[in-house]
């Protein structure tokens, strides 16, 4: 059995799709499979955390893509991990075999069984309709196709104006604060206080060069 091409992050995650899939009984097809792995690299990412896939996405045809994807589901195929059933205009991929050794931690996998139970029952148009309506590919639409998705478009901005509130707030309830109006010249006094110590110190200097 030859290594996939994918990365270890990719080939977890995939696996991890077909796992769940065959689990609950959904069909997975190579155009569902990227939708949603795209659309929990989302998920995660609005909660904060790093995407849970490893694709670069990229706006290819039928919306977020890449083709590591097809080549991983093909080093699959030929080495019996997953089976490709004719499906309408396509495949179904079903997990078939065992790969070990690419368990997904618990934090990821709870990302990708949300997305499973919401939209694993959903046609793979239906998703692909539904991704084009995500913030990275409306940016993607005004910059051409082939370009890669900025997912940090989805990621949560910090609240400045409740910050900014909060601190008004509390300078709000600092008492008044007023210079001493006599710091100034205590400031002066020390420094001529210093002036014979700082001379004397530069002439040692001076004598030592």
């Amino acid at each position: 059995m030859t290594q996939p091409s994918a990365s270890p992050r990719t080939i977890t995650a995939y696996l991890a799709t077909l796992r769940l899939a065959r689990e609950r009984g959904y069909i997975i097809t190579r155009l569902k499979m990227a939708k949603l792995l795209y659309l929990a690299d989302l998920a995660a990412i609005r909660k904060g955390d790093d995407p849970i896939s490893g694709v670069e996405w990229k706006w290819l045809n039928h919306g977020p893509f890449n083709n590591a994807l097809q080549f991983l589901e093909n080093d699959l195929a030929r080495d019996g991990i997953v089976q490709l059933d004719p499906y309408y205009f396509g495949f179904q991929v079903r997990l078939v075999g065992d790969l070990p050794g690419y368990d997904m931690p618990p934090e990821e996998l709870a990302v990708l069984e949300g997305i499973l139970s919401e939209f694993g029952n959903v046609a793979a148009s239906s998703l692909k309709d539904l991704s084009y309506q995500t913030p990275p590919m409306v940016d993607a639409l005004q910059r051409g196709q082939g370009v890669v998705l900025d997912l940090s478009l989805v990621r949560p901005r910090p609240r400045l104006a409740g910050l900014t509130r909060r601190m008004s707030a509390v300078l709000r309830r600092l008492p008044e604060q007023e210079t001493d109006p006599g710091v100034f010249q205590e400031i002066e006094r020390e420094m001529d206080e210093l002036a014979n110590a700082r001379r004397r110190a530069t002439g040692d200097l001076v004598v030592d060069d």
